[in-house]
């Protein structure tokens, strides 16, 4: 029996229990001990790891960092995801950024920002682990702890928010986005970026892949609809909604046979050509690994 709680959507206080066993927590092969449960509110659909097992204060914490990235250093940090961020500048656009005032909100060790460096008017970060926020200072980012920090000097004076990765992690995804819009000017942008709920993966293995895809450090799991309710809610008009697909036709097939993430290209077979075809079936389809909001502030 699932006990009550209010959604933090919709206050729905009914739930269905979609997942019940181990998850992830930390790099692939760090499971729980206990059994946690994945649950769907029947108000709004909005997904959710109903027992929350993290506090702000952890993800303040160097172990946190060390369980999920292998190192809390931000040097390593930077080998590890800088790959990850020239498609996201792609898909913005450098122009949404060129003589702006850019803040990442969740920026980790700033590999976003730093690409902006010489283009964007500021570039500023939140960041609540503080052993990234000496190296962010050093490579020219203002770096705040939380929003209300943030807050306090630049409300309403942002051009452009951005969040890859990061409102899933959140312990009230509303109050992320209610403070990312009082940060940002009239007629400001934001662009978010979470792990897609209905990641192609889920469907095709998901006996193999929930337990992978479900995680302690995920609080929260949205696909387009969910992402589209509380992004209105937050008080923002909704652009455009996407997807975005990181891993090529290897990863899944490779994720058949062995039961594991392998990552792009190791199964040698298929060329460039075809996974840009299978990368935008699945995004054309809204079952890529990702799923993507453009938002105003109007």
């Amino acid at each position: 029996m699932i006990k009550k709680t209010k959604c933090t959507l919709c206050s729905e206080t009914k739930f269905t229990k979609l997942y019940s066993g181990t998850i992830r927590d930390g790099k692939f092969g760090s499971y729980t001990e206990e059994n946690f449960d994945i649950v769907k509110c029947k108000g709004c659909g909005l997904v959710r790891l109903f027992q929350n097992p993290y506090t702000l204060e952890t993800y303040k914490s160097k172990e946190y960092r060390d369980s999920y990235n292998d190192s809390h250093k931000p040097e390593d940090y930077l080998s590890s995801l800088d790959f990850e961020q020239p498609p996201r500048l792609k898909t913005i656009g450098m122009e949404a950024c060129r003589n702006k005032i850019v803040l990442d909100n969740g920026c980790g060790a700033a590999s976003f920002l730093d690409l902006l460096k010489g283009s964007s008017k500021k570039t500023i970060g939140i960041e609540p682990f503080s052993g990234y926020h000496s190296s962010i200072k050093k490579r020219g980012h203002e770096i705040f702890q939380d929003s209300e920090k943030a807050l306090k000097k630049y409300e309403n004076k942002v051009d452009l928010v951005t969040s890859f990765c990061v409102i899933e992690h959140t312990i009230d995804p509303l109050t992320y986005l209610k403070n990312s819009h009082s940060l940002l000017k009239n007629g400001g942008k934001m662009f978010i970026e979470t792990d897609n709920n209905n990641d192609i993966l889920k469907k095709i293995i998901p006996q193999d892949f929930d337990s992978f895809f479900y995680r302690t450090a995920h609080l929260w799991y949205f696909d387009e609809k969910t992402l589209k309710k509380i992004a209105l809610k937050a008080g923002f008009k909704i652009e455009k909604i996407y997807f975005r697909q990181n891993f090529d036709i290897s990863n899944l097939l490779s994720w058949i046979k062995e039961k594991k993430p392998t990552g792009n290209g190791k199964i040698k077979i298929f060329n460039d050509n075809f996974n840009k075809f299978w990368k935008s079936y699945l995004e054309e389809k809204g079952i890529a690994d990702l799923v993507c909001i453009e938002l105003t502030k109007n």
